[in-house]
Formats: structure tokens, C-alpha cells, sequence
């Protein structure tokens, strides 16, 4: 009776083991490379937005500033952590991501110039997938929103991840976001719990 009791226990947990597994997601792959020099910092340094111009209502950054999503995983490793951490408590993929986006740079809205915000993102023309990676480097914060846009029968997801808390520059910019592009989560299930974040299940009542 024991040892029947003791094998059903193992099962249990074995299966518990594997379903957790299953639904674990996989962050985006690279080969770490050594290089302090380039970091998600460094976009928002004074020795970059002195040299930013303004043009056509978006910041453009300098060559030297301007890193990419692939750029910043494989060389900034604060960056890597952070967006591998959100990978792993998602369902998604990120093995697949092959297009990307100039760094945005979004202004504070009040006077202070440590509340500056970068958006970056990627896709995977494959998987018909997103991230976009939302962060405010001087306060070491980083949300990023991760989106399955669904192919074939599949049905569009998405999930929010790391800094979730509304007093955060981070998600106060990826809540923006999501409002000023409504059509692209119109109908999307949100797979997460965020507090706070009630309403964008589907926007149904944003």
C-alpha cells in the first residue's frame, strides 16, 4: 500500500514537473559577448542626447548610440538577464526573432532627465511573433510585452512581463503603447495576471 502510495506521488510530481515545463518559455538565443562599452545605459547618457536630433516628431540617435534588441541581449548582460527572466515566465518562443526596429527614444514627461525611456523591438517573421521591450535605464527598469499574433487556427496572445508596478516609467510607457495601438491586441487574450491591467484582456473595455 506504501509503495503504491509512494509511485503515485512520484507520478504526480513528475507530471506537475513536465506540464511546468511545457508551458516555460524559451528567451531569444546568443553567444554572450564581452563588450561594457555598449549597454542600454549608454542610449540615454548625456554624451548621446546631446548629439539626438529631432526630426519628423521622433528622436534619432546617433550611429554610435543607436543598439539594436541583438545587439544590447548578446553585449549588455543586465539587459539579457532581465529579458531571459520575462521569456521564461512566458509561454513564448523567443528562439525565432530575425527583424528589428531602430531604438525609440521616448521623452520624459516632466523635467527630469533620468525618466527617459527606450522602446525596442522585435519580430519573428516566422512565428508571426513580437517583443517589445520597454525600459527606463536610470531606473533599472524593464517591461516588456511579448505577443503571439497567432497563425493558422492559433489564436492571438500576449503577456506583460517584468516591471509591472503603475508608479514604474517602464509600464506606464507599455500601457501607452497599448492604448495608441489598440488595433494591433484588439481581440487578443492577455495570458498573464497584471495588476492593475484590467480591461486589455481582448480590449474590451479599455
Amino acid at each position: 500500500m506504501y509503495l503504491r502510495s509512494l509511485l503515485s506521488s512520484v507520478s504526480i510530481c513528475l507530471l506537475l514537473s513536465l506540464s511546468a515545463h511545457s508551458y516555460s518559455g524559451i528567451p531569444p538565443k546568443v553567444t554572450p559577448q564581452i563588450d561594457k562599452k555598449v549597454n542600454i545605459k549608454r542610449i540615454v547618457s548625456k554624451q548621446c542626447l546631446d548629439r539626438t536630433e529631432f526630426i519628423n516628431g521622433f528622436f534619432n540617435l546617433p550611429y554610435d548610440c543607436s543598439y539594436s534588441f541583438s545587439t544590447l541581449y548578446s553585449k549588455d548582460s543586465w539587459f539579457r538577464e532581465r529579458v531571459s527572466k520575462a521569456f521564461k515566465e512566458s509561454p513564448f518562443d523567443g528562439r525565432y526573432f530575425d527583424i528589428e526596429s531602430p531604438p525609440e527614444l521616448i521623452d520624459p514627461a516632466g523635467d527630469s532627465n533620468d525618466a527617459w525611456v527606450v522602446m525596442l523591438e522585435t519580430v519573428s517573421r516566422e512565428k508571426n511573433m513580437v517583443a517589445n521591450v520597454f525600459t527606463a535605464p536610470n531606473f533599472n527598469e524593464l517591461t516588456i510585452i511579448i505577443s503571439d499574433r497567432g497563425l493558422g487556427n492559433q489564436k492571438c496572445t500576449y503577456g506583460i512581463y517584468g516591471d509591472v508596478s503603475e508608479r514604474n516609467e517602464s509600464f506606464a510607457q507599455t500601457q501607452m503603447y497599448i492604448r495608441e495601438n489598440q488595433g494591433a491586441f484588439k481581440g487578443c487574450k492577455l495570458v498573464n495576471k497584471v495588476e492593475g491591467f484590467k480591461g486589455y484582456d481582448g480590449l474590451a473595455s479599455l
